[in-house]
């Protein structure tokens, strides 16, 4: 309830949305996170099903039997003899028979199979707590790149903006001149040409814009129009300097912390412990299994005379052959328990290629918005030069032109490097667990 008002609110909200804001929603509505959360309920519910094994069984039954024939109501338990009281007594024969009972049940000692079972129930519930967890994480980290991808598009869109309004204002001028007979006929073609480039890049962008802003949508659950129509927060990273040198300088550590605290690395270990368990219980099928069970048994005709008796016993099961059925149910397990130790050590060797690639993107990342933050100012005052120099008559329109173009370009790359930095720091927050809803708070400012 409390989620669905949280949710109904933030529709009705016009304000700009943050990138918190965007992966709040995520989490709160989405259904592979919801499809985590019942799997891990469900193996829940599985351990706490195996673990009932371990008490006793008890069963109240009862029984409403109509024969063709007369049959005997209570059981035989001996015959009588001449001279004793009951030596006139016969058995009680009736058609309709009743009988109920009160059962209990209790298996002993079964070589340790129902606490492998046990064990194997409990770490596929460690597993499904872990797949949730890494479902959050993955969905959280998804949100935010969708968050970043719309910021990317848009403010690329706006740099093309601005370039188009300065190839407009050039094509007025040399229409102008042209018009007075001071520039050639060529020069109108080409900043008409220039123009048409620039409205077809700016086309691409939008399209890309269009998917992005549906993506975002479907993940935090908003309509389409709600998200096309609001205005989005920027997102910087609070201090890219200590990020980057934080990220260079502790790769062991964070290869640790990652094999620490990483949910698919959990997620792959309880698999591996619950198999292991698993074999052990099918291992222990070879031996027999030793049952106590007792009962009160009450029976008696439809018209009552009902008599009650109790019943005790140590029962002893084994099964002698099987044709093969335990001896490949142990091999399976066998290998499932094989199986999952190597996938085990996979999702090590995953994790810390994660880590080394995660490390290399926040590295790359800053290194190109250093790069790209001077070009971008470099490209903007040689761009206006050439405006300056065009309009005094000592330039030409071909380099005004290419210094437009390359300012989009440095523009628009230096859009991708800062939010590519961000989307680097958040996936190694990922992988080394780090990642939550408080880190990007602490990370990045809205």
């Amino acid at each position: 309830m409390i989620t669905t008002l949280l949710l109904a609110l933030a529709i009705q909200d016009t304000s700009a949305l943050t990138l918190g804001r965007a992966v709040e929603r995520a989490l709160a509505q989405h259904p592979s996170v919801a499809a985590a959360r019942a799997a891990r309920d469900r193996a829940v519910a599985d351990a706490g099903d195996v673990g009932s094994l371990r008490l006793p069984r008890l069963l109240l039954e009862g029984t409403l039997t109509r024969y063709q024939e007369p049959f005997l109501v209570y059981p035989l338990h001996g015959f009588p003899t001449a001279g004793a009281p009951d030596a006139t007594q016969l058995p009680i024969f009736d058609r309709t028979l009743a009988q109920g009972g009160l059962s209990a049940s209790y298996t002993l000692f079964d070589f340790g199979q129902r606490g492998a079972r046990l064990r194997a129930a409990r770490a596929l519930g460690g597993a499904a707590e872990a797949a949730l967890g890494a479902a959050e994480l993955q969905l959280l980290a998804r949100a935010a790149t969708g968050y970043l991808r719309v910021l990317t598009a848009r403010q690329t869109l706006t740099a093309q903006d601005q370039r188009l309004g300065a190839l407009d204002a050039e094509a007025q001028r040399t229409r102008r001149l042209f018009a007075e007979g001071k520039a050639a006929r060529v020069e109108i073609l080409r900043v008409d040409a220039e123009r048409a480039r620039a409205r077809a890049e700016r086309i691409g962008t939008v399209t890309q814009l269009d998917v992005a802003e549906h993506d975002l949508a479907q993940l935090t659950g908003l309509p389409y129009e709600r998200i096309h129509g609001a205005p989005l927060a920027a997102a910087t990273l609070r201090d890219t300097t200590a990020a980057a040198d934080t990220a260079t300088g502790a790769r062991t550590a964070l290869v640790a912390r990652a094999r620490e605290a990483s949910p698919e690395l959990l997620e792959a270990r309880r698999r591996a412990d619950a198999a292991e368990a698993g074999a052990r219980a099918a291992r222990a099928t070879r031996f027999p299994e030793i049952r106590l069970a007792s009962a009160i048994v009450d029976r008696g005709r439809a018209a009552g005379d009902f008599r009650a008796e109790w019943q005790a016993g140590v029962a002893v099961s084994y099964p002698l052959y099987t044709g093969g059925s335990r001896t490949n149910q142990i091999r399976r397990a066998d290998a499932d328990a094989r199986g999952a130790a190597e996938q085990l050590r996979l999702a090590e060797l995953t994790v810390a290629q994660g880590v080394d690639r995660a490390l290399a993107a926040v590295r790359e990342a800053h290194a190109r918005v250093a790069a790209l933050g001077s070009a971008a100012e470099q490209s903007a005052e040689v761009a206006r030069i050439e405006r300056l120099s065009l309009e005094v008559g000592s330039g030409t329109q071909t380099d005004y032109l290419d210094a437009e173009a390359n300012l989009l370009r440095a523009r628009a790359s230096l859009i991708e490097a800062r939010h590519a930095e961000i989307a680097a720091r958040i996936e190694l927050a990922r992988i080394t667990g780090d990642l939550s809803s408080e880190w990007l708070a602490r990370a990045i400012e809205d």
